[in-house]
């Protein structure tokens, strides 16, 4: 007669293990349950504004918090897309704050947007300051002048004498014998409040600003220095 003998309690430890293993994803299940209800910085920073209060539901796409982050200063500015061609990574530019605009502080270019904004004509461009003043805060309006080239000793007239300067035939009205006149001109670089004439205008000829009565090419003017 033939013995037989089983594993005693083979049974019972399978369904040991089969519990551990259903501890083990309800354990790692509640981990991702508490990992959903924490918010994290995705870098360190300062908190600007907060959105949301504890225990609110939190919606997808729901701004919670609005941060600054550390790090160096940056400035976000559009330009008129038809300067694309004279800005550059690498150029110096110069920003001034809407509310300080007697100190203005420097700034290193460092991108330009591969695509224009069609609605707006624009194209982003993107600043380092290494040396931001104490004033400058997120979010403030500032206006910028990027350095594409600088010359000395040029023609330049107040930018706002420039008719059609978007155009391929700008001019200006030039003030000859008490009368204005339509001068055709070739436009060189454009500054801060200022562009530079290449042809058409020479060193001490005036021109004619625009005025709440606009002059017309032939009409006798009087002249008077702007202030």
């Amino acid at each position: 007669m033939a013995n037989h003998y089983g594993r005693p309690g083979l049974g019972h430890n399978a369904l040991a293990l089969a519990r551990l293993e259903n501890a083990r994803a309800a354990l790692k299940l509640a981990e991702a349950r508490l990992a959903n209800t924490r918010v994290l910085a995705p870098t360190d920073g300062v908190i600007l504004q907060r959105l949301a209060e504890p225990g609110d539901v939190a919606q997808a796409g729901k701004v919670l918090l609005s941060l600054q982050a550390d790090g160096e200063t940056r400035v976000y500015a559009n330009v008129d897309e038809k300067n694309l061609g004279i800005v550059a990574p690498g150029q110096k530019a110069q920003a001034a704050a809407d509310a300080f605009p007697g100190q203005p502080f420097e700034g290193d270019l460092y991108y330009v947007a591969p695509g224009v904004d069609a609605q707006r004509g624009t194209v982003e461009i993107r600043l380092r300051v290494p040396d931001p003043p104490a004033f400058l805060k997120p979010d403030m309006t500032v206006s910028v002048e990027v350095r594409g080239a600088s010359r000395k000793d040029v023609v330049s007239v107040p930018t706002e004498s420039v008719r059609d300067a978007g155009t391929a035939a700008p001019w200006v009205l030039v003030v000859k014998d008490d009368h204005a006149i339509k001068q055709a001109v070739t436009l060189g670089l454009k500054g801060e409040g200022r562009t530079e004439i290449l042809t058409g205008v020479a060193a001490g000829d005036l021109v004619v600003l625009p005025t709440a009565a606009p002059v017309t090419p032939g009409e006798r003017v009087h002249t008077r220095m702007a202030s």
